[in-house]
C-alpha cells in the first residue's frame, strides 16, 4: 500500500480530473451524487463517481490545505469545496446557496484570540467559478449568490468578530476555504467553493437546533446543489 492510498483510501491513479472536497459528509449530498460506497483512509475518506472523485476531508484549514497538496501528485486539476457556512448578516436565509468570489484568511486560533488579525485575501479560479455560475444560472436563475467569505480558526471567537466582518463586508464564515484557495493557487490548480447556509451568527447560531421548516429547506437546497454540481462537472469533463 502506498502512502497516498493509506491516507485517502484509494490510489493516486483513481483520482479524477475534478475532485469535490467535503469537510462533512452530508446524507442529502451523498444521495444526490448517487454514492453508495466510501473508502476510508487514515486521514480522508474517498470514492469515485463516473465524473469526479469525492473526498471527505474533515473540518479545518489544515486538513483541507493538506488534501490539496497531496492532490498535486495526481491527475486532479479542478477542486470544488462543497460544504456549510454561517451567515454574518440577515441578508440571506438558512438553506441559501452561495459561492465566494474572495475569501479572507483568519485561520489561526491564536491570532484570533490575541486579536492579531490582518486578513489576507485569496481568490477562486476566475474561469472555473465563472463557468459554474453561468451554468447554474441557466438551470436555476439567481439560485446561487456571490459572496465574500472569511475562513476562521475558532467557532467561539466568530461571535466576537461580527463587527470586523461587517466592516469588511464579509457575508459568510467557514473553516476551510482560504486554505483550499491558497494551496490551489500555489500549485496552479483551479479551485472554487459552493456553500449551503446552515446558521446565522447571533441569530440562528450553529449550536441551536434548526426549526422543521429550516431543516426541510436546507435538505432541499443541498440536494439541488449536489445535482447542479454533478451536471456541471459532467459537462466540463467532455
Amino acid at each position: 500500500m502506498t502512502k497516498f492510498e493509506a491516507l485517502f483510501g484509494i490510489s493516486k491513479s483513481e483520482i479524477q480530473n475534478t475532485c469535490i472536497l467535503m469537510p462533512i459528509l452530508n446524507k442529502a449530498a451523498i444521495l444526490g451524487f448517487g454514492i453508495d460506497k466510501l473508502h476510508r483512509g487514515k486521514l480522508y475518506t474517498s470514492t469515485n463517481t463516473k465524473n469526479f472523485t469525492l473526498i471527505n476531508t474533515g473540518i479545518g484549514a489544515g486538513f483541507n490545505g493538506d488534501a490539496v497538496l497531496y492532490l498535486a501528485e495526481t491527475n486532479c486539476k479542478n477542486i470544488v469545496l462543497f460544504g456549510s457556512c454561517g451567515l454574518t448578516t440577515g441578508n440571506s436565509c438558512i438553506g441559501n446557496l452561495v459561492a465566494p468570489i474572495k475569501c479572507y484568511k483568519m485561520e489561526s486560533f491564536t491570532d484570533m484570540l490575541l486579536k492579531k488579525t490582518k486578513p489576507k485575501i485569496f481568490y477562486p479560479d476566475k474561469k472555473l467559478l465563472g463557468d459554474f455560475l453561468e451554468f447554474s444560472d441557466k438551470l436555476c436563475p439567481g439560485l446561487i449568490q456571490k459572496v465574500t467569505c472569511v475562513t476562521l480558526g475558532s467557532l467561539k471567537l466568530e461571535e466576537e468578530n461580527i463587527r470586523l466582518f461587517k466592516e469588511k463586508a464579509i457575508d459568510i464564515v467557514d473553516m476551510e476555504c482560504s486554505a483550499i484557495f491558497s494551496a490551489a493557487n500555489y500549485l496552479g490548480l483551479k479551485a472554487m467553493a459552493l456553500f449551503y447556509v446552515t446558521d446565522i451568527i447571533n441569530k440562528k447560531p450553529f449550536y441551536m437546533p434548526l426549526s422543521a421548516e429550516d431543516s426541510s429547506t436546507l435538505t432541499g437546497s443541498i440536494k439541488n446543489a449536489a445535482d447542479i454540481l454533478y451536471q456541471f462537472i459532467k459537462q466540463i469533463k467532455k
